[in-house]
């Protein structure tokens, strides 16, 4: 008798958790529930609960445009140690950057600057220094690579300076502030530590026949820490008040956007008159879990970039900040990555009124392999999907590869696949190049048709460091180009029938090449570093686009649907109305304190379409803590 009501209980309740589960479910699709960000809670409720074991395999990714990411590419290239770091995945991890330059620092064949530059890394990331006790609890006693026999005779602000303890720590100003160099406030026990600094950038552009002031206003804070060895979080939040050169104003104007940024309001001085801009706020924040020593989650509100070049074909950060979820893997040779991230199809300015944005999606893949110290392939691949308020749950798969997925769902989404490769053949040259296919068809190709629908890309590149046995002199050259229609798709939002919901871009930016497509380019970067404070940088452009007369579509616009083109066949590159941009930028830094620079800025830049148009600027102003960018398309 017990026996039958023990089993009579049994289906009650499993008919009760059917009914409770069903309940969900009915919950879900009644009241419209985002699915993407219903599943995400839950990932990160699994991933908190996995987490008992402390382990610190990964970390917050250093920022783009901060000077460890030239130092990393000059040592590697250079050949001063051996690593097995992909860089691929251009968003550096902290901690294993830092383990590879400490391997770097033990090379007898570092140049004073060499040695400058690393210590700068090390200073920025402090807490890869330490040495923990038995107990736990952080001593400040840094690693015994670091031996008094290494003098800086050459570093002019400290001459004859041993790189010892004294290198990294300081006399806190106030008792509490500037304990170390790069950090303005720091809190560090055995569970926890913060590193808090301001941001700041100010500057002034004077642009040939612009009667108003061209400026920049931002300020801001940055702060990273850990929790427990296996948490770790960074957060940057940006105010700014800023108005563009005329070129920059021109894609603004084209795309109801600003480059690199979501929703903004105009602004306007209440002292000058032609003070005038736009105000807008810049947020990245992300928490990152170490499931293991090999596989960390990462949740949050950023960009990410794929390649080894100054553009990226697959995947860059010139669009907006986006809400993710990223699974970085590493193991043996091998790094992979799974991203699925939440887009806007369209910016703000386009959804008038109190309205939320359209949504869309993407999941991508990169599988990165290094089998050498000197060669490094990945295969990447995307895509993006518009559903209304649902995230497609079978592109979730972190394994199969979504052309067969898309296939299955009778193909109604964008996928593309690329190829990004390096090489350094020799010491002090490094090769590098991506391969982006979005649609094509061989028959095509070898009748060279000029067929609409043969989408792809093209990336090849060269640096070159210590030109003629230079030190810190280094170039970079690259050449990108872009077929017509590619990253375009035909879905299309029923409010909005101009713009394509399964393009491969957000908030009316590419996620690619800030060009879009139906382009060519070279770019020729020259660095170089006189002194350890002083970074000089020279840069040309020349591209070559085409634009669309109105209500044409020639393949430059990539939010516009595909349906929309002009022909199927002849379509070649530049097509449209032919553009050619001539630039040429000098940009020079010193930096005062650490992470406190003086710029001056100068650019000669012509557009061509008919008659060419001269944009020239020059100017300055001081930056802190934050990377130098500059908008160059």
């Amino acid at each position: 008798m017990l026996k039958t009501e023990t089993n009579i209980n049994i289906i009650i309740l499993q008919k009760h958790k059917s009914i409770f589960f069903l309940k969900i479910i009915t919950f879900v699709r009644t009241f419209n529930i985002n699915a993407m960000r219903f599943f995400l809670m839950i990932s990160t409720l699994i991933i908190i609960l996995m987490t008992e074991k402390k382990t610190c395999a990964q970390s917050p990714e250093i920022l783009r445009g901060d000077p460890a990411y030239h130092t990393y590419d000059r040592m590697e290239i250079l050949r001063m140690a051996d690593t097995t770091m992909t860089n691929g995945i251009n968003n550096y991890d902290r901690k294993r950057t830092i383990n590879f330059f400490k391997n770097t620092w033990k090379n007898d064949y570092l140049t004073f600057k060499d040695r400058y530059d690393l210590r700068h890394a090390f200073s920025d990331n402090y807490e890869f220094l330490d040495r923990k006790s038995s107990g736990g609890f952080i001593k400040k006693a840094i690693d015994k690579l670091f031996k008094n026999e290494y003098k800086e005779a050459n570093d002019n602000d400290n001459a004859n300076a041993d790189i010892s303890q004294s290198a990294f720590h300081q006399q806190p100003i106030l008792k509490y502030f500037y304990k170390t160099p790069a950090n303005f406030w720091q809190v560090e026990t055995s569970s926890f530590q913060m590193y808090v600094n301001p941001v700041v950038e100010i500057n002034y552009l004077h642009q040939v026949n612009n009667p108003d002031i061209v400026f920049q206003n931002t300020r801001g804070i940055d702060v990273r820490g850990y929790i427990d060895e296996k948490v770790y979080f960074q957060t940057q939040l940006l105010e700014n008040q800023r108005a563009f050169p005329y070129y920059t104003e021109d894609w603004i104007q084209e795309y109801k956007t600003i480059p690199g940024s979501g929703f903004y309001k105009r602004y306007q001085s209440g002292f000058i008159d032609n003070l005038k801009g736009y105000d807008y706020f810049q947020t990245k924040a992300y928490v990152g879990f170490n499931l293991s020593k090999s596989i960390a989650a990462e949740l949050g509100h950023g960009s990410h970039f794929i390649g080894n070049g100054y553009r990226s074909l697959l995947l860059s950060d010139f669009s907006p900040n986006y809400f993710y979820l990223k699974f970085n893997t590493r193991v043996w040779k091998l790094h992979y990555q799974n991203l699925f991230a939440e887009l806007a199809p369209i910016s703000t300015v386009v959804n008038p009124g109190d309205r939320i944005l359209p949504k869309k999606y993407t999941a991508m893949h990169y599988l990165a392999f290094k089998p050498s110290n000197h060669f490094e392939i990945g295969l990447f691949e995307s895509v993006i999907f518009g559903r209304e308020n649902h995230f497609e749950l079978q592109y979730l798969n972190p394994i199969i590869l979504y052309r067969a997925v898309e296939h299955s769902l009778d193909s109604p989404d964008n996928v593309l696949v690329g190829l990004n490769t390096k090489w350094n053949p020799i010491k002090g040259i490094s090769l590098y190049g991506q391969l982006l296919l979005d649609e094509f068809k061989i028959s095509e190709i070898k009748k060279q048709s000029g067929w609409w629908a043969n989408k792809f890309g093209v990336q090849l590149g060269l640096k070159y460091m210590n030109v003629l046995g230079i030190d810190h002199l280094d170039l970079q050259a690259e050449y990108n180009v872009v077929r017509p229609y590619t990253y375009t798709h035909n879905d299309t939002l029923s409010a909005f029938p101009y713009y394509s919901v399964g393009s491969y871009s957000h908030y009316n930016q590419p996620l690619a090449h800030p060009l879009g497509a139906n382009f060519k380019e070279t770019i020729i970067i020259l660095r170089y570093k006189p002194i350890n404070r002083l970074y000089i940088q020279a840069r040309g452009l020349n591209a070559v686009y085409g634009t669309d007369p109105k209500n044409q579509n020639w393949g430059g616009n990539i939010l516009k649907p595909y349906t929309t083109r002009q022909q199927d066949y002849d379509n070649v590159i530049a097509q449209g109305i032919k553009t050619t941009v001539t630039a040429i930028n000098l940009d020079i830094s010193y930096e005062v304190f650490h992470n406190y620079f003086i710029d001056l800025k100068a650019m000669w830049r012509q557009t061509k379409v008919k008659e060419p148009i001269d944009q020239h600027y020059f100017g300055g102003g001081i930056r802190i803590n934050l990377a130098d960018v500059t908008y160059d398309y």
